[in-house]
């Protein structure tokens, strides 16, 4: 079975991943963690690439 999700932990990159038109497709609590909420988006080659351009926006800013 092919797993085509992908979990993001960071509330900031899901942010950001919305804010570029990605759709999450749920929201959870972290098992790990009761505190943090985790992020399940539908991967594809253009979410990655959404992913790859915050970190550089990320580094730029910080």
């Amino acid at each position: 079975m092919k797993n085509d999700t992908i979990v993001i932990t960071q509330s900031r990159m899901a942010g950001w991943l919305m804010f570029n038109r990605f759709h999450k497709i749920e929201e959870k609590l972290d098992l790990k963690d009761c505190s943090r909420k985790i992020y399940i988006f539908k991967d594809s080659p253009q979410l990655r690439q959404a992913m790859e351009k915050y970190n550089e926006f990320k580094v730029i800013v910080d």
